[in-house]
């Protein structure tokens, strides 16, 4: 994949924010922004194009409203580690 260089204005304070989070995650800022526009836009995909039937979602809603936990890590790794691990980290 190409990359773009490109330039945009940010509030001063959104940025300063967003370099903290970024550090605190241990991740590059531009990492950061390439995460969050990419999980906005497969989101909006999503939205727009479900790649699920309604019978799993009426199924989810309903462990849901029933208190359940519909989905399950099943790892000895906290949430925390496998979500840097399929960070490449």
């Amino acid at each position: 994949m190409t990359k773009k260089i490109t330039s945009i204005r940010i509030d001063e304070e959104l940025w300063s924010k967003a370099k903290i989070l970024a550090i605190g995650r241990g991740i590059v800022l531009k990492d950061l922004v390439e995460e969050l526009l990419t999980n906005e836009v497969i989101g909006n995909e999503l939205v727009k194009n479900p790649r699920f039937s309604e019978e799993l979602f009426q199924r989810l809603e309903e462990a849901v409203s029933a208190g359940e936990a519909p989905f399950i890590i099943s790892s000895k790794k906290t949430a925390i580690e496998l979500v840097r691990e399929g960070r490449g980290r």
